[in-house]
């Protein structure tokens, strides 16, 4: 099980790392790791993991991803959330393990307005209502 929030490397990553890239939304030359090319930030860190699973002895397993989410602006939260919504009921897989689907989880349900540290690690969840809808076609 892994946990995968492309927003936090985005952040991190200011000025390396598109907004597009982070998104699913594409839009410039795909990254390239030898012969596997990504078009998204999510793909690149499953199998990044997936990779230090099989140098650590254990090739093979299904990736699972325990949480994954998106925290600023609604137009940002809705492009993430409904994307990897989209690809994990479509079974897609990634450039690593193409034939392989990657079952997701999205994080928090309920915001977390007092927890310590950074402002967004807040706002994740839905404060309790349904704060918008996802389109899974």
């Amino acid at each position: 099980m892994e946990n995968v929030y492309p927003y936090v490397n985005y952040l991190i990553e200011v000025g390396h790392v598109s907004l597009d890239y982070e998104l699913f939304r594409g839009g410039g030359e795909p990254v390239r790791d030898d012969m596997l090319a990504y078009d998204n930030l999510f793909n690149a860190s499953v199998d990044a993991f997936a990779w230090v699973m099989e140098k650590e002895g254990f090739g093979g397993w299904e990736v699972v991803v325990a949480e994954s989410g998106e925290a600023e602006g609604m137009a940002n939260v809705l492009a993430f959330n409904g994307n990897v919504v989209r690809r994990a009921v479509r079974g897609a897989g990634t450039p690593k393990r193409p034939s392989v689907g990657v079952e997701v989880y999205l994080f928090g349900l309920f915001d977390e307005n007092k927890k310590v540290g950074k402002e967004y690690e807040r706002h994740f969840g839905l404060n309790g209502t349904r704060a918008y809808n996802l389109n899974f076609s």
